[in-house]
């Protein structure tokens, strides 16, 4: 017989019952039975020392300094606890342990926002009900910086040139954010003046410009107010100077000059200028050249006459000046007398034979109160001086190779200023008196053959290059020699040259008297 007890919902403690056995015609056997029920184990307990957490931190500031959560069993058994957040700015370490222990939580600021952040921390362990911390952020706002405020945002100065500076004007300063400004004032234009560079708090800021030398426009500049914490501001200042009155004088009054025609031109004159700015000055003669067209104040012009550029008597022109919208005009006047031109000879005559040597040259005295030029109308005649000053002479070339058989004429033009005379030169080019002969030779069978030189000379067996009057090339066996002129007898000899350019001997010499 098998016994066996059950434990069902018993309590602890020791529980008794009896076995009766039982057979016909047998005493029953009573076996007492006794059933001890001990205390079931006890299981593990996650205690911590801190039911929640709670931190706080400055907006953009330092993470808050961390705090520590203990962790232990408050049951039996062995307790294997993890710890774990559901917040990605919560931090949590160790993550795990076995035991009493420790967990560090720390909160990461970064870029949380101002408010209340809540995450929560979760211990677990097997056989122990979990436990939840709740954890709170307070992220409070950053202190707010300084800030900078002015009274004006651009300031404008308005001055006429050369005059007295402007009035200064005022530049409040004030903190419109919190905590203390300590500012400083600073400019980029010279002409620009703080009375103040540094303050703190509220404050006042004298802008005084200088006019000094500045020219007539806008001119810009910008004060720029600094502070640390605090954004920067800049301050556009605009400093406009206007043109002082005009004042413009010319002296002298007039300008006179007398010349003569042809002559030099006459000596230079001076305009002298006073005036209080810039200034243009101009003419409204080609005659009449100023050495500057533009000034500044007080300045000099220097006024010259071309008298190659006048033909009248009488001449006028008008020299301006302008500054601003004043003009002064200054009246010249320039006499021109006739200049006075003399020549030796109104004509010259020139006979010559074509073919023969040019004619002698002959001269042309010239006599002048100034200068003058000289020009020709035929390219047979050459002049040996086409200018001059005052006297000259002008020599006459004929060359009969540029005329033609007969009567041949050409002026000769002299002008100073505006007198001009003339010259009819004429020429007489007669026939020419010369003949010719025709000279022969044998070829030359030589197979490098070049060509021949031909030799004239009016002296017997003297012959060097000078006298070679035509060089031919090719097998060529005849020449006639031209232009031999009467009275005279002629010699020639005929070399051969090859392509090398060596030379043979003279051939024999013949001779031909011209009568």
């Amino acid at each position: 017989m098998t016994i066996s007890p059950v434990n069902d919902s018993l309590g602890v403690g020791t529980h008794t019952g009896n076995i009766i056995l039982s057979a016909p015609g047998a005493q029953p056997v009573s076996v007492p039975v006794t059933f001890t029920v001990t205390p079931a184990p006890v299981p593990p307990a996650i205690g911590v020392s801190s039911p929640n957490l709670s931190f706080i931190a400055q907006q953009s500031g330092n993470n808050p300094v961390p705090q520590v959560v203990s962790i232990r069993n408050t049951g039996g058994g062995m307790l294997s606890w993890t710890a774990s957040d559901n917040a990605g700015w919560l931090a949590v370490s160790p993550t795990s342990g076995t035991g009493n222990g420790t967990v560090t939580i720390t909160p990461i600021l970064g870029s949380l926002g101002v408010g209340t952040h809540t995450g929560t921390i979760t211990l677990s362990a097997p056989g122990a009900q979990p436990v939840t911390i709740p954890v709170t952020f307070s992220v409070t706002p950053a202190p707010v910086p300084p800030a900078i405020g002015v009274s004006s945002t651009s300031l404008s100065f308005t001055a006429q040139q050369n005059g007295s500076n402007p009035a200064p004007q005022l530049l409040n300063i004030r903190n419109t954010g919190s905590g203390t400004l300590s500012w400083t004032a600073s400019d980029n234009a010279a002409w620009l003046t703080l009375s103040s560079t540094t303050g703190t708090g509220n404050g006042t800021v004298t802008i005084t410009p200088v006019l000094g030398s500045l020219g007539v426009g806008t001119h810009t500049g910008t004060i720029t107010l600094s502070a640390p914490g605090a954004q920067p501001v800049a301050i556009p200042v605009t400093f406009s100077v206007t043109p002082a009155p005009t004042s413009i004088t010319l002296s002298p009054s007039s300008l006179t000059y007398t010349g003569v025609s042809g002559g030099s031109n006459p000596a230079n004159q001076s305009v002298n200028v006073t005036a209080n700015g810039n200034w243009t000055a101009s003419v409204n003669a080609a005659w009449l050249k100023l050495n500057t067209t533009s000034g500044s104040g007080n300045g000099t012009i220097i006024a010259s006459v071309d008298l190659g550029n006048v033909s009248t008597q009488i001449n006028t022109a008008t020299i301006s000046v302008t500054a601003g919208n004043t003009t002064r005009t200054i009246g010249v006047t320039l006499t021109l007398s006739p200049g006075s031109l003399t020549l030796s000879s109104d004509s010259l005559a020139f006979t010559a034979t074509q073919g023969l040597a040019n004619p002698a040259s002959k001269a042309i005295a010239v006599q002048a109160s100034g200068s003058w030029t000289a020009t020709k109308t035929a390219a047979w005649l050459s002049l040996s001086q086409t200018s001059g000053a005052a006297s000259g002479t002008i020599t006459a070339n004929v060359d009969t190779s540029k005329a033609i058989q007969g009567e041949n004429q050409a002026t000769v033009t002299v002008a100073s200023g505006t007198v001009i005379k003339t010259v009819t030169i004429t020429l007489i080019l007669n026939p020419p008196s010369s003949s010719s002969a025709t000279l022969t030779w044998k070829a030359n069978t030589e197979t490098d053959l070049a060509g021949y030189k031909v030799y004239r000379s009016t002296i017997s067996g003297k012959y060097d290059q000078g006298n070679v009057i035509e060089m031919l090339r090719g097998n060529v066996t005849s020449y006639q020699a031209k232009n031999l002129q009467f009275g005279k007898t002629y010699f020639f000899v005929v070399t051969a040259f090859d392509i090398a350019g060596n030379e043979s001997g003279y051939s024999n010499e013949v001779s031909k008297s011209v009568y």
